[in-house]
């Protein structure tokens, strides 16, 4: 489980506002990570953006069900 970070900035009338930041994670040898978007989650493979989830578990479902139907991790030849 990914730890919470409080952020505290100023609104407009310069009061001050506690808000709560998540925090990415990467899975397996880097292939997957989930980085902070806004109060969500996107989920990066390969350098493209497959999704935006709302929790971490479900981006941990999502990645877990994506690395299924991608058939594992891609072997590369040379």
């Amino acid at each position: 489980m990914s730890q919470t970070l409080w952020v505290i900035r100023r609104n407009k009338n310069n009061d001050l506002l506690e808000s709560i930041m998540k925090e990415g994670f990467i899975v397996g040898k880097g292939n997957y990570a989930a980085i902070p978007y806004g109060n969500q989650l996107m989920v990066i493979h390969n350098g493209e953006q497959l999704k935006v989830c709302r929790t971490e578990s479900s981006a941990r479902n999502f990645i877990q069900q994506h690395k299924k139907q991608q058939g594992g991790t891609p072997k590369v030849s040379l």
